[in-house]
């Protein structure tokens, strides 16, 4: 098999057994077993089990900031750009399901990661995205000032980051159906209100 290829399948399979068991309870070995190689042969590849759930995250991360990136350049409204950055949030949720399902369970250890990875500042670029949209809705009049934005940022982040759990798009409902509804129900509340 090719090393690239093998790389691919060892990130996979131990992104699957991480996001069932977690990561302090999987072993070298079980991951060598799913891929069908020897425990050793895996430190050719990565030189230890945080390496691969480092490089997991990296892969996620990257992704998700290059796509935040394209739509902050996109300049747009505060609304339409929550939806944008919902729906990429949902996308990459299902994309890098394994990635995400690990965060999940066992967020401070991820964290760490980050932090050892030096991957903070690309770690909370989705969040930096999310507080200028909220930023400049309130500053604009689209939204209400009476309400802390980093309350409400926090909720938005929530139920977005935890859909994944529970959504897989489909014909009846596509990410950007569901980013469109969240973003609909968080933003009714925040509108400010006519006198």
């Amino acid at each position: 098999m090719d090393p690239h290829e093998r790389k691919r399948q060892i990130l996979d399979r131990s992104a699957e057994i991480f996001s069932r068991k977690g990561v302090s309870a999987t072993t070298i070995r079980e991951i060598g077993d799913a891929v069908g190689v020897y425990s050793g042969a895996l430190y050719h590849y990565f030189p230890s089990k945080e390496a691969i759930v480092t490089e997991l995250i990296r892969e996620y991360l990257e992704d998700l900031t290059a796509r935040c990136a394209e739509v902050t350049e996109r300049n747009l409204p505060p609304v339409e750009r929550l939806e944008a950055l919902a729906e990429i949030a949902l996308a990459t949720s299902e994309q890098y399901h394994g990635a995400t399902s690990i965060w999940r369970r066992e967020g401070e250890y991820m964290r760490e990661r980050v932090v050892e990875a030096d991957m903070v500042e690309t770690a909370d670029a989705m969040q930096v995205a999310w507080r200028e949209a909220i930023a400049e809705g309130i500053a604009d009049g689209t939204f209400r000032s009476d309400i802390d934005p980093e309350v409400f940022r926090e909720l938005l982040y929530d139920a977005v980051w935890h859909a994944s759990r529970w959504f897989r798009p489909g014909p009846e409902g596509t990410t950007a159906d569901l980013a469109r509804t969240v973003i609909s129900i968080f933003v009714d509340g925040l509108r400010r209100r006519h006198d």
